[in-house]
């Protein structure tokens, strides 16, 4: 396996895990919520850790492609390439959002207040989720199209 290979493999990998990890948060967040408890005590023990896997994979994503780049030996990357990177940056500042998001209806859980499922950090956590999908297609169409 050359090291060109082995930078495809990981960077798909990467993607593969990325669109994955958080794809269902927003999601799970909402219906618990609505349920109640006890669904609601075991929503930090997901989210979390989908949250943070997310993150890496992201990282994991933006790192093998620039290693890509630098293999392949792109001086300046065409418009496609240039708009993937710049939706994987956005994508993952979106992430960000979706953490602070979690971390108010977390905090609140954590202290035994009731939280709605429409709550505003709820809603809010399906708003960033659904740029977050957006963002990650928009990415990977400038990566896959030769423009």
């Amino acid at each position: 396996m050359t090291l060109h290979s082995s930078l495809v493999f990981l960077h798909v990998l990467s993607i593969s895990v990325w669109i994955g990890a958080a794809l269902w948060v927003s999601g799970d967040v909402s219906r618990a919520l609505g349920l109640g408890r006890p669904h609601v005590d075991a929503l930090a023990a997901q989210i979390r850790p989908k949250l943070g896997l997310d993150a890496a994979a992201g990282i994991a994503a933006v790192v093998t492609g620039a290693l890509l780049m630098w293999e392949e030996q792109i001086g300046k990357p065409r418009l496609g390439l240039t708009v993937g990177i710049v939706a994987t940056l956005v994508r993952l500042g979106v992430l960000a959002g979706m953490r602070r998001a979690w971390k108010s209806i977390a905090e609140r859980l954590g202290r035994g207040e009731p939280v709605e499922r429409r709550d505003a950090a709820a809603r809010r956590m399906a708003m960033l989720s659904g740029i977050a999908h957006t963002m990650w297609l928009v990415a990977l169409a400038g990566m896959v199209f030769p423009y």
